[in-house]
């Protein structure tokens, strides 16, 4: 049976956690853990996503981002296939290094998604990397030290966390601590900590909300109804369009050949066919920012900020003609 597909909504925020397999260590040492640092680094900075918290245990890790237009596998395929590369090479063993697939959960950004980076910053104070909070500080392989001001990491956003701690970095870093001490003394049970236990096991049920979306209810359903709008426009257009094609059809339908459309210039009918194909093939289709910008040969920033000038362009009259009918 094919694997199911993760659930990726452009904005949102998410919690991924990968496993070594058979709950062996992937990371022996420092310097493997800077080899994994450096290689989230590059990918964050390829795909434009955000990452908000993180933590390096020994079997596992854990990652808070918000998504761009970039489908979450594309990433954590980088990601995870790069770092099994050295982790074999290093060790000289072969076969698989993370159990399974990686687990991805959308979370909703309200106090859930603080609750979120709590949870995920206590694992090593949890998991006994850490023996108290000065300690947990100070621990280098986490998101929290670099909240703290004693750790740092290019790829790690900190101004959106703090800001929703206070107006000034040492309020904002006083709120945050006290915020993470309190999730040390609460219950389990009345925390977002349950429900993030609850969805980590639930491979049996898989196909069950809860184990893909963490939120309120309506927020739950949101995010699935958006998802099944997605791989529905996914599957249409693996089965009908390329970018070749949805080119060619946007030029005609807006009365341009396909060279005055893909030629970079802003002072032609073609600058608005370009707008509108790179919406459309981002935004609506789901190709990928990086496959639009090799085919235009620009680079993936262009793409998107071009798509995001498009949006403004495209009616749903004109959508329709890409979700409903075939190429010819």
């Amino acid at each position: 049976m094919p694997t199911k597909k993760r659930i990726s909504v452009p904005g949102a925020c998410v919690h991924v956690m990968a496993r070594g397999i058979d709950g062996q260590k992937i990371f022996t040492d420092d310097t493997d853990r800077r080899v994994f640092c450096g290689l989230l680094g590059k990918v964050i900075g390829r795909s434009g996503y955000l990452c908000y918290g993180w933590s390096l245990m020994d079997n596992h890790y854990h990652l808070v981002l918000r998504c761009s237009d970039t489908p979450l596998e594309q990433p954590m395929r980088t990601l995870n296939a790069g770092y099994a590369r050295h982790f074999n090479d290093r060790t000289e063993r072969h076969g698989y290094v993370f159990q399974d697939r990686y687990k991805s959960v959308i979370t909703q950004d309200q106090n859930y998604l603080q609750e979120l980076i709590r949870y995920v910053h206590l694992n090593p104070l949890r998991g006994g990397l850490c023996r108290n909070i000065k300690q947990l500080d100070n621990y280098p392989w986490s998101g929290h030290a670099v909240l703290m001001g004693n750790g740092s990491a290019a790829f790690q956003t900190t101004e959106a966390v703090m800001k929703r701690f206070g107006s000034t970095p040492e309020s904002a870093r006083e709120g945050y601590r006290r915020f993470i001490i309190a999730g040390t003394e609460e219950d389990a049970a009345d925390t977002l900590a349950a429900m993030i236990r609850h969805s980590n096991k639930g491979v049996d049920k898989k196909d069950k909300p809860e184990c893909w979306v963490i939120g309120d209810p309506g927020f739950v359903r949101s995010v699935m109804s958006r998802n099944r709008h997605r791989l529905l426009l996914s599957r249409a257009r693996a089965e009908t369009w390329d970018l070749e094609k949805l080119c060619a059809r946007l030029a005609r339908e807006e009365g341009v050949s396909v060279e005055n459309l893909k030629r970079r210039t802003r002072k032609t009918r073609g600058s608005v066919a370009r707008k509108k194909f790179c919406y459309i093939a981002c935004r609506v289709l789901q190709f990928s920012v990086a496959e639009v910008a090799a085919f235009l040969t620009v680079s993936a920033p262009a793409v998107s900020w071009t798509a995001t000038r498009g949006e403004s362009l495209v009616d749903s009259a004109l959508i329709a003609k890409f979700t409903n009918l075939s190429p010819g």
